[in-house]
């Protein structure tokens, strides 16, 4: 059984899910958006999310965000600092290498790579997720 289907029959989350809202990032007989979007949510937006450890930064990268400046598309950086890498924008449409997103991603310096933690390596297959859904902006 689905793990959240299981949880709400127990009565411990809302039994109003909508399970088929999020497709893999794998699959991709989807959409680069929906890929690309399910990555963000599953990677980065249990930090990147209002209230979340990230809120501060201005950058949801949740599913649901709608909001083009808070998907970081020409987001300048809050207080990013060295882990800015001199970019102006955490995404900047059609210029991957021009991202603070890819150079986060890509980067293992732990002061500057995204996610800052559970990671020894880049993921370099999300990494070009990523860097084709930019592009294709």
């Amino acid at each position: 059984m689905n793990q959240l289907l299981y949880w709400a029959a127990q009565g411990w989350i809302e039994s109003k899910l909508n399970v088929d809202l999020m497709q893999g990032y794998e699959n991709e007989s989807v959409s680069i958006d929906e890929r690309a979007r399910a990555y963000l949510d599953i990677n980065c937006g249990h930090c990147h999310i209002p209230g979340g450890s990230a809120d501060t930064t201005g950058l949801y990268l949740n599913l649901t965000e709608e909001t083009k400046e808070h998907l970081g598309i020409f987001k300048k950086p809050v207080a990013a600092g060295r882990a800015s890498g001199n970019l102006k924008y955490s995404i900047v449409p059609g210029k991957s290498n021009k991202s603070i997103m890819i150079y986060r991603m890509d980067s293992l310096d732990p002061g500057i790579m995204m996610p800052e933690s559970g990671r020894a390596l880049a993921d370099d297959k999300g990494i070009k997720l990523i860097s084709d859904w930019i592009n294709q902006l």
